[in-house]
């Protein structure tokens, strides 16, 4: 895999976007770095410390950009912006709304557990489509890099099987008809990766029983 850095992500987006509104995307990109950049992530970097956390925002834009195929300035900036809100001091709904305008502002609230009770009860009242790819995007990300204890991975999955699928299936039927392949793409992709994991930990559980009844 490619390391990316600040030049190869907006590569991406150079060939669709004018200057004028790729500065508000360097601009969102900034405030990320910013507002997460005393936040690690429960993975390790290539130098197996812990990854900072503005890596996972940024591979959320990447996925929005590279697999859902969507290069648009509101949701790529959301997608940078999507946790802002909620896990960090420095970005406010006020200051998403000043800079990037309300549609950007209220999909991030859309995807911020702010609260985090009736956190789903409150996504299933959107009825955009665009909040619903993001947390896609964000959700895959979030499958492909699981760490943390067994607990905690077998908890992200059934919380995806039971939370999340009807989430995404919602988006299928709020998604316009020249995004339909898209947002079933996504789809697809979460559940494929959530099973893949539930496979993996199947697979590790069977290895410490068998290592286990060994000792006995």
């Amino acid at each position: 895999m490619t390391e990316e850095n600040r030049e190869s992500f907006f590569k991406r987006l150079e060939p669709f976007l004018a200057p004028s509104v790729l500065l508000d995307v360097q601009l969102a990109y900034t405030m990320a770095k910013f507002s997460h950049r005393s936040q690690t992530r429960k993975e390790a970097g290539p130098d197996g410390e812990p990854l900072r956390y503005f890596e996972h925002v940024r591979r959320v834009a990447i996925i929005l950009i590279d697999e859902a195929r969507v290069a648009k300035a509101e949701l790529v900036v959301a997608a940078l912006l999507h946790d802002g809100v909620e896990d960090t001091r420095d970005l406010t709904p006020a200051m998403i709304e000043h800079c990037f305008g309300a549609d950007v502002a209220t999909i991030v609230l859309t995807l911020s557990k702010v609260p985090k009770e009736g956190y789903i009860e409150r996504f299933e009242m959107c009825s955009d489509w665009r909040p619903y790819l993001i947390k896609a995007c964000d959700r895959l990300d979030n499958l492909r890099s699981l760490g943390g204890s067994p607990e905690f991975r077998a908890k992200q999955v059934k919380e995806t099987r039971e939370k999340y699928y009807p989430l995404f299936e919602r988006m299928l039927t709020l998604a316009p008809p020249e995004h339909a392949a898209r947002a079933r793409h996504m789809r697809d992709l979460v559940l494929k990766e959530t099973e893949r994991q539930a496979a993996l930990m199947e697979v590790a559980e069977g290895f410490v029983k068998a290592v286990e009844d060994r000792l006995k």
